[in-house]
């Protein structure tokens, strides 16, 4: 097997075993590190942020593996998560393809936009259960927003350096 190909592979082994870490610290460690009363989607973040570097059809893949597992491991009524993560994940992707030398504003946005998504749907979900729809905003979904951005930094920059390590430059 050619050099190349064996440091691809790997590349992709530890990024999915990174993916999947980041939604199992989501659900185990995080709720006990909780800010305003919400977790930080820190998942969303990590996928948003390897789909900045990653080829397509790998952060596709793990996308939605990540969103399902994120779901099943929180035991979601709505099983929202996945398509949620491919969006972000696309919209951080394409972003990033028309303006590779500003790869930190790609994720950021993506992460942003999926992380507003889901705090709006948050909030439309307990105002199906009863709670006042602008409490739920400026309770829950602004927190979160604001949790999230917090958890971006740190993430980001511990992907680009994934991504120094194995020099993926190209997609």
């Amino acid at each position: 097997m050619k050099k190349a190909a064996v440091y691809r592979f790997a590349r992709i082994i530890l990024t999915a075993i990174y993916l999947f870490a980041a939604a199992l610290m989501q659900c185990s460690v995080f709720p006990h590190i909780r800010l305003l009363s919400v977790i930080p989607d820190f998942a969303l973040c990590a996928v948003v942020c390897v789909s900045c570097f990653e080829e397509k059809r790998v952060f596709a893949v793990l996308a939605v593996a990540v969103g399902f597992l994120l779901d099943i491991a929180g035991a979601a009524t709505y099983v929202i998560s996945p398509v949620l993560f491919l969006l972000s994940a696309v919209i951080a992707c394409v972003m990033s393809e028309k303006f590779p030398s500003l790869r930190l504003l790609s994720a950021a946005a993506g992460t942003f936009f999926g992380s507003a998504l889901s705090s709006v749907i948050c909030a439309a979900i307990l105002k199906t259960k009863g709670a006042p729809f602008f409490e739920a905003v400026l309770h829950t979904a602004l927190p979160q927003l604001l949790y999230t951005a917090i958890v971006f930094a740190p993430v980001y920059l511990l992907t680009k350096l994934h991504y120094t390590v194995f020099r993926n430059e190209k997609r």
